[in-house]
């Protein structure tokens, strides 16, 4: 009962922060850099988890992003940081001829 409760939570914390990065994201040009203290208090990482980038909080962020045109890259130094890309607008697919 805990376990889900929990999980429940942070899934509604890593939804408000997925939010809240593709705000950030939109007003910005490149992207940005969270700092990994800001990271763990957005996700609710405690202070004293050192790993703070293993974290099952940063894997279902990264999947709440995956639809949106975020990508991630996770520096466990640097922190996290957000960039927006686009898809081609035109998917082709090129075949070879058949002799």
């Amino acid at each position: 009962m805990f376990d889900a409760k929990t999980d429940m939570q942070d899934d509604q914390r890593c939804g408000y922060a997925a939010e809240i990065i593709n705000d950030l994201i939109r007003s910005e040009c490149q992207g940005f850099i969270l700092p990994p203290s800001e990271v763990r208090r957005l996700l609710g990482i405690p202070g004293h988890y050192h790993t703070w980038y293993l974290h099952r909080s940063i894997t279902v962020l990264r999947k709440k992003l995956a639809n949106t045109f975020v990508s991630m890259a996770i520096s466990p130094e640097h922190g996290i940081s957000f960039t927006l890309y686009r898809a081609p607008s035109k998917a082709m697919v090129r075949v070879s001829p058949v002799n």
